[in-house]
């Protein structure tokens, strides 16, 4: 099963710690980048959303919510299974990329770009569809 132990007497190998969401905009009419959002969410069901101008280091807005425990880890399951039956990129241009960062308590990173997916859904429309239910 891809590196997931399956056995339901011992815990998952592979436990996410949290999860870095990243939107960066592209500023067409400057030809740099633009604004950019971090969205992370971590295992206790802190979600801390912040926002920052074009070529800051310093977030102007940040803004803190929660979600429960099996909120997060439904995510993190659907993540995983849309991550181990992907079969195509979808290869969509314009002004906005995106980047998925998944961390992992033994210390791991994975870093997922924008458009991975299958024929039923791809990372980002799982990402956005859990957001807008904050």
């Amino acid at each position: 099963m891809n590196g997931i132990y399956c056995d339901e007497n011992f815990p998952r190998k592979n436990k996410i710690k949290k999860l870095i969401y990243r939107i960066e905009h592209f500023d067409v009419c400057r030809l740099r980048p633009g604004e950019r959002t971090v969205i992370t969410l971590y295992a206790d069901g802190t979600v801390v959303y912040k926002e920052y101008n074009p070529g800051c280091k310093k977030a102007y807005l940040t803004e803190k919510e929660r979600c429960s425990k099996q909120a997060f880890e439904e995510l993190c399951a659907r993540i995983e299974e849309c991550i181990d039956t992907a079969d195509r990129w979808d290869f969509c241009v314009d002004d906005a990329s995106e980047e998925l960062k998944i961390v992992y308590d033994f210390g791991r990173t994975q870093t997922v770009d924008r458009g991975l997916g299958n024929a039923q859904t791809r990372i980002g429309k799982i990402m956005n569809n859990f957001l807008d239910s904050l």
